[in-house]
């Protein structure tokens, strides 16, 4: 039977030695770490220190909503007279039958005021209701008209009967 005692000495006291050299570089590397990221966390503490005293986020805001004022401003024109062409062009394509006298398109921020004045080739007012109906009708059914009334025909010569019809149609963005 094998003593315990076989064993030299110096293997059975090694073990508890290397054992806290394994720890002591641990704790010395943790420490470092530590070291490491306390000077981090301060350099970052005075970057934001100093983005706190610019406000670069309020300046960002105040720039950006600039752009979009300017943007607006710049392209309304250009939105406004697309729109009143798109407006001429669909009544138009609704229009045939009748004859459109005089078209005229009033600009508001957010809409387009429009009058129309519409001749019906007809013998009577009366006559010339039914196909006036069917354009008001059509009027009112187009995209972004958000409204459209008329006042009676008046008989004029060259025997059309004129309506005038005034209404309102939304801008798209």
């Amino acid at each position: 039977m094998a003593d315990s005692g076989d064993r030299p000495l110096g293997q059975r006291r090694r073990w508890p030695l290397l054992f806290l050299l394994i720890l002591a570089a641990v704790s010395l590397l943790l420490h470092a770490e530590k070291f490491r990221r306390g000077k981090n966390v301060l350099r970052l503490r005075t970057h934001y220190a100093a983005l706190v005293r610019t406000r670069p986020i309020e300046e960002t805001k105040v720039r950006r909503a600039q752009f979009y004022q300017f943007q607006y401003f710049l392209g309304y024109p250009v939105a406004l007279s697309y729109a009143a062409a798109d407006l001429v062009r669909r009544i138009h394509g609704i229009a045939p039958p009748l004859k459109l006298l005089a078209i005229q398109v009033d600009p508001g921020p957010q809409d387009l005021g429009f009058e129309l004045t519409v001749g019906v080739a007809a013998a009577s007012r009366e006559a010339a209701q039914r196909p006036f109906a069917f354009f008001l009708a059509s009027v009112r059914m187009l995209a972004g008209i958000t409204e459209a009334s008329f006042s009676p025909g008046k008989r004029s010569s060259g025997g059309m009967v004129s309506f005038v019809v005034n209404g309102r149609m939304e801008l798209q963005p």
